[in-house]
């Protein structure tokens, strides 16, 4: 069964236990202050920028593998650090 979001923000909203999940893994190796919309902007802005088709477990694999040092650096690197 494919399941079709109406909107981002319907999207956003079906994917924040993962995406809170990886908050809690950032702040358990000491990456503090980070938000879920920070991983969802990082993600968004790198990973799925150019993706088309992706699969909601997809997605739900990026958030909780996405190395925290990339997140933190790309943070860094555009002045949300």
């Amino acid at each position: 069964m494919e399941i079709e979001f109406e909107t981002l923000e319907d999207l956003h909203d079906r994917l924040l236990p993962a995406l809170n999940s990886k908050v809690l893994d950032l702040e358990r190796n000491d990456y503090l202050n980070i938000s879920e919309k920070e991983v969802w902007n990082y993600l968004a802005e790198t990973k799925w920028k150019h993706a088309s088709g992706l699969l909601l477990h997809e997605m739900v694999e990026d958030i909780l593998h996405t190395d925290n040092q990339e997140i933190y650096q790309y943070m860094q690197k555009n002045g949300d650090r």
